[in-house]
């Protein structure tokens, strides 16, 4: 039972740290994650290296990389919708009121990129069941030669 109380105080702190700070900054990492693979991908384009002109399913390596251009885009959307929220707020509701939805659109823009990475990393989980399934009926009906 000691050794229970000796790990409650561990726990409790790596739980906090899981649920409360990771939460606020796992949209940096994934928006960071996001422009070092699209950054990535541009010095790789037209070499020999390019994955992109040797798959064999081009549209789900297109599909990928395309949310990743959404995801990096998204702040920059979301940073010119807050502006304009702003400026629209302040002329049609007042001071305090534009300040208040600008806040209200970045903060939504800011967390945005959870939800648009969950989505991509759903549909390319899907996509991947279905080429692997798609693979291993190919295999299975090819004729062994030994």
């Amino acid at each position: 039972m000691s050794q229970i109380q000796s790990q409650i105080g561990p726990a409790v702190i790596q739980a906090l740290i899981l649920c409360i700070v990771r939460f606020f900054t796992i949209p940096w990492r994934i928006w960071k994650g996001a422009a070092y693979r699209l950054a990535t991908m541009r010095e790789h384009a037209g070499s020999e290296t390019d994955k992109s002109t040797t798959t064999e399913f081009p549209v789900f390596d297109w599909f990928r990389a395309a949310w990743d251009g959404v995801i990096f885009l998204s702040w920059f959307v979301g940073a010119l919708i807050a502006v304009i929220t702003l400026l629209g707020g302040i002329f049609n509701l007042g001071l305090f009121s534009g300040i208040a939805a600008a806040i209200g659109v970045l903060v939504y823009s800011y967390f945005a990129v959870i939800l648009m990475s969950f989505f991509k990393e759903s549909l390319i989980l899907l996509l991947s069941i279905a080429l692997n399934v798609e693979r291993l009926a190919t295999a299975k009906n090819k004729p062994e030669t030994e």
